[in-house]
């Protein structure tokens, strides 16, 4: 039948009434392919999820369970639905796989199989692409990629109006630079702060006080700190994400990122090219809103002083990777060595 890659292209499809008999349900925002495998479910079964008419199946389901499921007539629904979620399709043998694909082609007219992947990260092998493949001559294939900063703006202020709460786009935007772009963080955090405004608006205190700050973001923060000549505020920020258990591999590549980001920025704007042009030479595609952000801390270094601190971060990196010292002495000495080496610029 099809391939969608949209919200909107599947709400169309399920609008329509009448439902294919397979479903492939798929993609990098988790949240979404859990959200749409919820609300089939609800359409299919009539929001009457009786134990004879529906049936959810694991990863750790054989072929044989799955036929059983679908081989069920509906006795209080129009239609049987299984879904089998987070099923590693390249782990089958290619005997199994050919009789599963040939299954998926002749499935009873009463059943509607679906295959959902909440919280697996899909193999793009033979296999998987061969279901979703059969998926799109015979039913629905639909995959959710991940949001641009602009459509989870939007989200968010849907979310707040629907809890009777006011969230301006510009307080949504600093939301999402504090949390993250994961859907399903996003939608949790806002409900915290639907709560606590209690019907009005969403203001920038409470968003500041009471959201959980992602891994990027708090060492954005210390890179910040770092970059203004702030000793104290750069170690305090490397305690708390030491404290916090964050993997000392994390926190360096991710503030290597930060470098890496800044220094493309830099070389950039001295050859004349714009961000837009960056973004699409390296690839960002949604994450394209991180280059604001690598733009103005890039103004206060100069090339040199940005290849010179990559040099020191993969220097870190390898003795981090190859030798027994200790990983705090190591990232705090990383730190120095930064500021050293802006001072020395200013």
């Amino acid at each position: 039948m099809a391939k969608l890659t949209s919200e909107q292209d599947l709400k169309k499809e399920l609008a329509k009434g009448g439902f294919q008999r397979l479903y492939v349900l798929y993609g990098e925002e988790k949240y979404l392919v859990k959200h749409y495998t919820n609300t089939l479910v609800n359409k299919v079964t009539n929001k009457k999820s009786h134990p004879f008419d529906f049936m959810k199946l694991n990863a750790n389901a054989d072929l044989q369970e799955i036929y059983n499921a679908c081989e069920q007539i509906p006795v209080f629904s129009e239609y049987k639905c299984v879904v089998v979620s987070d099923y590693d399709v390249e782990s089958l043998s290619e005997s199994d796989f050919k009789e599963l694909d040939g299954y998926c082609k002749d499935i009873s007219p009463s059943t509607v199989l679906i295959f959902s992947m909440p919280t697996l990260s899909e193999k793009k092998g033979g296999k998987f692409r061969r279901l979703v493949s059969t998926a799109e001559k015979v039913g629905i294939a639909a995959e959710f990629a991940k949001k641009g900063e602009i459509a989870l703006e939007k989200q968010l202020v849907a979310w707040a109006d629907k809890a009777g709460c006011t969230l301006t786009p510009v307080n949504a935007s600093k939301i999402i630079a504090l949390c993250g772009t994961d859907m399903t963080l996003l939608r949790s955090e806002l409900q915290k702060l639907t709560a606590y405004a209690n019907g009005g608006e969403i203001t920038e205190e409470p968003i500041r006080l009471l959201t959980v700050k992602n891994t990027e973001t708090r060492i954005f923060a210390l890179s910040d700190a770092m970059m203004q000549g702030d000793f104290k505020g750069a170690y305090s920020q490397l305690a708390q994400l030491l404290e916090q258990n964050e993997k000392p591999e994390i926190i360096l590549s991710t503030l290597g990122t930060v470098y890496i980001d800044m220094y493309r920025v830099r070389v950039a704007n001295e050859s004349g090219k714009s961000m837009a042009e960056v973004a699409k030479d390296f690839q960002y595609g949604k994450r394209e809103f991180v280059l604001k952000k690598a733009n103005a801390g890039a103004k206060r270094y100069s090339t040199a002083t940005l290849r010179k601190a990559l040099d020191i971060i993969l220097q870190t990196d390898r003795k981090l990777k190859s030798t027994r010292a200790d990983a705090t002495v190591l990232l705090e000495t990383l730190i120095t060595r930064l500021m050293l080496a802006l001072r020395e610029e200013l």
